[in-house]
């Protein structure tokens, strides 16, 4: 389990998430990315505007849609997203662009908003969005609703998206339900940059790996599509360990014609034993 970092500030209002005398210096440069065109982007923070109230939030996350790349613009945005893209959410205006422009920064792609139904919102829009590993950058306690409460929500629909946590006025009973809940890490207010970008880079490095196995599985399934009803047939009695003679005499058929579906079954799903086979028989059900 990610150890805490810091101490919980008896005051929460009185943080700094990084030293003094880099906040000026990080918040200088955030108007400067948004005067650069870096953050060419709808402003999150408005009144949530519900679309497309007939789609849900459970609809949206497993039909996400991603962006082509048209433009020159689109061809940075792309390069920062294929880094990562990093949701940041929390109710302390100062504390987002403060973090927006530390991550903006190190390249990353970067999207805040002011409250959990701010980025629900954004989730149920379905907005087309450039592919690459994501995470969400949360404050415990907001108003509406909490993080824990969206991790709780995300985690019922089977999402996935890796979660950090940072908080300034939490206990160790929430900094243990959040991890225990699957966060990567509950970071307490102030933290030093290094600590949050570590976070963020174990975060998106999960991230990367359940968007390759999404990918793999995908792979998979329409590799076992492209079989026939015969073939699929002997595809399972194999992964069973049934030898050729007792497939043949339980399908009534010829061992040589086991042995033809067979070759053309194995060929199509790019396995060369029964090891691999079986594995991919398991892993698609």
């Amino acid at each position: 389990m990610p150890a805490l970092r810091g101490k919980p500030e008896e005051d929460a209002s009185a943080y700094n998430f990084i030293e003094t005398s880099n906040i000026a210096a990080t918040m200088s440069c955030a108007g400067a990315i948004h005067r650069s065109g870096l953050r060419d982007c709808p402003n999150n923070n408005d009144k949530p505007q519900h679309t497309f109230p007939h789609l849900g939030l459970e609809y949206a996350l497993i039909n996400r849609t991603y962006r082509p790349v048209v433009t020159i613009h689109d061809e940075r945005e792309a390069a920062r997203h294929a880094r990562g893209f990093i949701a940041i959410i929390d109710d302390d205006e100062a504390i987002r662009e403060a973090v927006k422009t530390l991550l903006d920064l190190e390249g990353y792609a970067t999207e805040t908003y002011a409250s959990v139904m701010h980025y629900v919102d954004f989730l149920q829009r379905n907005e087309p969005c450039f592919p690459g590993p994501r995470c969400i950058l949360l404050d415990v306690k907001m108003p509406e609703q909490t993080g824990l409460e969206l991790q709780n929500r995300l985690n019922a629909l089977s999402d996935k998206t890796p979660l950090v946590f940072m908080s300034g006025g939490s206990g160790a009973q929430e900094a243990v339900q959040a991890l225990k809940n699957g966060a990567i890490d509950f970071l307490i207010k102030p933290f030093e940059e290094e600590a949050l970008l570590a976070a963020i880079s174990e975060a998106l490095q999960k991230s990367l790996n359940q968007q390759a196995h999404l990918k793999a599985d995908k792979d998979y399934s329409s590799r076992l599509a492209s079989l026939s009803e015969r073939e699929s047939q002997i595809a399972r009695m194999v992964s069973r360990g049934m030898l050729n003679r007792d497939i043949a005499e339980s399908l009534g058929i010829a061992v040589r014609t086991v042995k033809l579906h067979r070759m053309h079954m194995m060929r199509k799903l790019g396995v060369s034993n029964v090891i691999e086979l079986a594995r991919i028989i398991d892993k698609m059900g």
